[in-house]
């Protein structure tokens, strides 16, 4: 209201006529207005339902492949021997652990062929502790990509595990190879065929394994040191350097090693290399039953905080 509206009318002071206020809209005003149909936006980083999500990550399969393709094999980069390392850093590794036990704690003893069994236990385990400990790390070491690109972030977790498959060749290899030349008066039999599909049940179960330790350290880091932990546990409950014989006298620590998935796989393995013969059904049944149920529950446990990596500092 203006000081003229509270004035009296009067000669010296008629009332004021205004102009009426429109109501109309200037036409000018609405020209550069563009309506947005919003029923086809999405939240960006949103976690899709299971089956669009592994749709997704079937279209981005190139980008898996070509991620594993640029990291494989580079262990030994930034060092003088390079690509060597692939094939010394797993005979280092017997080499120690063999005078360790078999020289110094004498666990050799009664076992013909000690250096093949522990090149198998030690080389095959490191594929299960590897990919613990690399999901571990997976996505703080990722959080640039994550935050540039919008995409399923379970293809890191792929991409690692088809790397660490491309990289565990050689080690696998050195340790047949290794486990036959000190027994090669047994000669080879067909068994050593089924150590393939043992490799492929290895890298699936770690690849549960990875998504595991992914998510749940990406939300609490200190997971990170709680793996290393389990991963020594498993180290002397898998059967790494031991028979399960040596437990005869105490059933309860014979089963605890017996319901473990990884003894089974190692026991696999030499199975099939040093003693000539493939496992036994239940044992296929076993492994195989083990692998594909933590991959199948480690994928829905990372997928379930697909929405959160963004997130992660």
């Amino acid at each position: 209201m203006s000081k003229l509206d509270g004035l009296p009318s009067s000669p010296d002071n008629p009332p004021v006529d205004r102009p009426p206020r429109s109501t109309e809209v200037n036409a000018d005003s609405t020209a550069n207005v563009v309506l947005v149909d919003d029923a086809a936006l999405h939240q960006l980083h949103s976690r899709e339902n299971l089956a669009n999500y592994v749709r997704l990550l079937w279209q981005r399969r190139h980008f898996i492949l070509a991620d594993t393709k640029s990291k494989s094999l580079s262990a030994g980069n930034g060092t003088y021997l390079g690509m060597a390392w692939v094939l010394l850093e797993p005979l280092f590794q017997v080499a120690v652990y063999a005078i360790v036990f078999g020289l110094i704690l004498k666990i050799s003893r009664g076992m013909d062929n000690f250096i093949g069994f522990l090149m198998i236990g030690v080389i095959f385990f490191g594929f299960f502790t590897q990919g613990i400990t690399a999901g571990g790390k997976l996505i703080q070491k990722s959080r640039s990509l994550i935050r540039s690109f919008n995409f399923p972030k379970a293809s890191l977790a792929i991409s690692l595990v088809l790397k660490q498959s491309v990289d565990h060749l050689v080690p696998a290899a050195v340790a047949v190879v290794g486990a036959l030349a000190f027994q090669w008066e047994n000669g080879i039999s067909l068994s050593i065929l089924g150590i393939v599909p043992i490799y492929v049940l290895v890298h699936v179960f770690a690849f549960g394994c990875i998504c595991f330790a992914a998510r749940a350290s990406a939300f609490f880091p200190d997971v990170t040191k709680i793996l290393g932990l389990v991963t020594r546990a498993l180290f002397f409950t898998s059967g790494v350097f031991f028979t399960i014989e040596r437990f005869d006298t105490h059933p309860l620590l014979t089963t605890i090693v017996e319901i473990n998935p990884i003894y089974q796989f190692l026991m696999a393995a030499r199975n099939c290399v040093m003693d000539g013969v493939f496992p036994s059904l239940n044992v296929w049944i076993y492994i195989s039953i083990w692998s594909l149920g933590v991959a199948l529950a480690g994928f829905i446990y990372f997928w379930q905080a697909e929405e959160r990596y963004i997130a992660v500092r």
